[in-house]
């Protein structure tokens, strides 16, 4: 166990991001469970060891390279599936205020072991569909922070994404590809616009062959 932990540890502490060793061992925790529950449930196709720690937590951190996670800061991940980027966050940085919202009740299940598991009672979990959850006056301007990283466009993803915004909140979206992204934007432009959203900037960490588009919401 110390010397897988070492091993996470050192591979984090590689791209930047240093690890306790009560984090390494809740990382180490996490993909083992995940390998488990995937021989039940499709949960990732990735299932080497290494490339679930470049692949999934070292990619969902990359993200901190740019922007800043604030104590206290409200965070919904939205389809997150096995729990990222949201869990991986939570980990690294123990006192943001995370919501995850996934579908899939098989998903949804996981995630709450997951999250009894690694002893983070204060995450809360949404098996239902994102548009729904958009629209409960509970979630409606709550966040500082929405994050996506999945396939969903940027217009198909805007019109359930930007209402959970407060008014100076931020929606993160995980790419890749320049030419991809650079055509989202333009095709979400209008749909964007009418919603009260707009693309701030997009940061790119060629490490892990990733870009964040950010969008912010628009002052009136």
């Amino acid at each position: 166990m110390a010397n897988h932990s070492a091993v996470l540890k050192e591979t984090f502490n590689r791209y930047g991001f240093p690890l306790t060793t009560h984090q390494a061992a809740q990382f180490e925790l996490y993909r083992d469970e995940l390998l488990r529950w995937n021989k039940r449930i499709n949960l990732t196709a990735i299932t080497d060891k290494v490339e679930i720690t470049h692949k999934h937590f070292l990619d969902s951190l990359g993200v901190l390279e740019h922007i800043a996670l604030k104590s206290g800061d409200t965070v919904i991940d939205i389809g997150t599936g096995a729990g990222f980027p949201g869990i991986a966050l939570k980990i690294y940085v123990p006192d943001i205020r995370l919501t995850l919202v996934e579908a899939s009740k098989k998903k949804g299940s996981f995630l709450r072991f997951l999250i009894a598991k690694l002893k983070k009672a204060d995450v809360e979990v949404l098996t239902e569909r994102a548009e729904v959850c958009a629209q409960d006056p509970n979630h409606t301007g709550a966040y500082d922070w929405v994050f996506t990283r999945y396939v969903a466009t940027l217009r198909d993803s805007a019109s359930y994404c930007i209402p959970f915004l407060k008014p100076t909140g931020k929606w993160v979206a995980y790419k890749s590809g320049k030419e991809i992204i650079d055509t989202e934007i333009k095709e979400s432009a209008t749909d964007l616009n009418a919603l009260g959203g707009s693309v701030e900037t997009v940061f790119t960490t060629p490490g892990f062959n990733r870009s964040y588009v950010v969008i912010r919401r628009v002052t009136t």
